[in-house]
């Protein structure tokens, strides 16, 4: 019943259309992030690469923890230790020493994406300290 009023009205056009909108929107923020985006390194859906590589994704998820991390403090050494199995995964793979691959990427992406949210707190609490005196 309800699906055929759906389509009778057009309602199911304009929830399309605004999910269209949606995904434009989301692409095009993808691109404001500098990232190489080879299609061997982005993970696939239905068969399509992401807009965005794998590690670089895992990187902005690792952002998300930036709410929950005010109500702990960690100090930003630990923010700093986390960015070294990314390098470490980045260098040997610049080198040729071995070739990574998508879920290693998304591991180290998802790890420095932390740290560097670590640091973005331990600064943004150094910084309210600061102004607070």
């Amino acid at each position: 019943m309800w699906k055929t009023r759906m389509f009778r009205t057009g309602l199911w056009r304009s929830r399309m259309w605004r999910c269209r909108l949606q995904l434009q929107f989301l692409n095009k923020l993808f691109l404001i992030v500098p990232c190489h985006r080879r299609p061997e390194r982005c993970f696939h859906i239905k068969g399509k690469p992401m807009p965005i590589c794998s590690r670089c994704l895992c990187i902005l998820a690792g952002y998300m923890m930036i709410p929950f991390l005010f109500l702990f403090k960690v100090g930003i050494i630990w923010g700093l230790l986390c960015q070294i199995p990314m390098l470490i995964d980045g260098l040997t793979q610049l080198k040729g020493w071995r070739q990574s691959n998508n879920l290693l990427r998304a591991a180290t992406g998802l790890i420095s994406g932390s740290g560097l949210s670590i640091g973005i707190v331990s600064s943004v609490r150094v910084l309210i300290e600061v102004l607070k005196q």
